[in-house]
Parts: structure tokens; sequence; C-alpha cells
């Protein structure tokens, strides 16, 4: 998994461990990087990110839209995961589905069939789309 914020573009850092006696061993600083689910309201729409926590609380204080457009104006416009709304359980985001069948005697039976077209319910699209 690549540790690099989704909507600032931060990554981690290079520099050095300092011990007493003044050697030197490199080291990386890594960002503060997690996987939040966001919802944008304007365009009623939860988007999956990963996301530095820097920005999420720049996106506290500015609110989702403003901070997701000025991220777009700045030139950053990642490909992130988009989720449906609608969708109905997470078996059916990962296309497993159940089916309910009744018999003429009106007994209901059910079976669980996979369908890996039906797994994508989520759409990875350009963040300019869903911020008009």
């Amino acid at each position: 998994m690549s540790r690099i914020c989704q909507l600032t573009g931060k990554k981690a850092m290079v520099g050095n461990n300092v011990s007493h006696s003044n050697r030197k061993t490199r080291r990386r600083f890594n960002a503060n990087i997690k996987t939040k689910r966001i919802f944008v309201p304007e365009s009623n729409v939860w988007i999956k990110v990963k996301v530095s926590m820097r920005a999420l609380r720049t996106m506290n204080k500015l609110g989702v839209y403003n901070f997701l457009k000025r991220q777009i104006a700045k030139g950053y416009d990642p490909f992130i995961w988009v989720e449906d709304p609608k969708a109905a359980e997470k078996s059916n985001e990962r296309g497993y589905r159940r089916l309910e069948q009744t018999d003429a005697q009106g007994n209901k039976s059910y079976s669980i069939t996979f369908e890996p077209e039906a797994a994508d319910n989520n759409r990875k699209v350009r963040l300019s789309s869903v911020i008009k």
C-alpha cells in the first residue's frame, strides 16, 4: 500500500536517526495516512480515499466540498473510489447475492450466488467528476 495522501500528495520524508555520539542512520518519516470514507453532501456520494490526518482536519475546517474544489484547483485530481449510495449490503459489494425463491406451496428457499460483475458497485473515477 503506497503511503501517499490522495488529496494533498503528502508522502514520506527521509532523514536521519542521530545518536548521542552523533552517528547518523537513515530513516523514513512516514505520513499519517488512513483510508477513510467521506460523504460529499452536495453530490450525494461517498468517496473512499487514503487521506492524511492533516488533510482530514483541513476538510473538517473548510467543509468537504470546498476542500475538494480547492484541491482540484491546485491540480490534484486523483482516481478515487466512488461508492454507490444505494448499495444494499456489504455482500452485494463483494459480488455475492442472496436470492429468495418461493415454490407452489409458499415455502421460501434461499440461495447465494456469486456474480463478479455485480461486485463493481464501487467504481473508480476522477475526483473532478464527483465535484461539479
